[in-house]
């Protein structure tokens, strides 16, 4: 079965999470939900410290119709995702928010495609500055979205700064290894042509 799991390449997240709900989230709820995201945040890079990477994808929102057979799936190839960010990007340390990140090249996982979150267009999400063990200076964005009243994570984004010599070439190479997991019978690698690398931004692309 053909895997629809989303990689979203160079989506732009740059809010930051006190400030930017992109839905009708009210200023009386706004500490609690932060409360919510932080502590998915947290048990996120728990996992991922401790290469459990079938529990840091079960922190991730899938589609509502899915089969339990069908979800089960899509989850095993979200592990598989997570773990080349990890065999790639290696583990990050020094987090820091940052609300204006330089422009950047990167790599997205999330659970479902983009017709399915078209649906769901509100979220909220929190971008980080951090230090890869094997990339050095970068960046992960978490994006979080409430459906039936429970926040879960949305899209994880694992991105290299644009002025990094060689960067486009590195997150290229990383997206291409992902696209192969997914499709693990395909002879010929995909082709930046067809799945294109955009410059990242501070603006959102919808």
């Amino acid at each position: 079965m053909k895997k629809r799991l989303l990689i979203l390449t160079c989506c732009v997240f740059l809010s930051v999470l006190s400030t930017r709900a992109s839905g009708q989230e009210s200023v009386k709820t706004q500490e609690p939900i932060e409360v919510q995201l932080q502590s998915l945040l947290v048990e996120f890079f728990k996992h991922m410290a401790n290469c459990e990477y079938s529990d840091a994808s079960g922190l991730f929102h899938y589609p509502l119709e899915y089969t339990s057979e069908r979800r089960s799936e899509v989850i095993l190839s979200v592990s598989k995702l997570l773990k080349i960010f990890t065999d790639e990007f290696g583990i990050p340390t020094n987090y820091k928010i940052n609300e204006t990140p330089a422009p950047y090249y990167n790599v997205t996982v999330c659970g479902g495609d983009m017709q399915y979150w078209e649906k769901y267009p509100s979220y909220m999400q929190i971008p980080i500055e951090v230090v890869f063990s094997k990339e050095n200076d970068g960046y992960i964005v978490i994006l979080f979205s409430n459906i039936l009243n429970k926040w879960e994570i949305r899209a994880v984004a694992y991105g290299l700064p644009a002025q990094r010599p060689g960067a486009k070439e590195r997150v290229v190479e990383i997206m291409t290894k992902m696209l192969i997991s997914l499709q693990p019978k395909r002879h010929n690698p995909p082709t930046k042509e067809k799945y294109p690398i955009v410059l990242a931004s501070h603006k959102l692309i919808k």
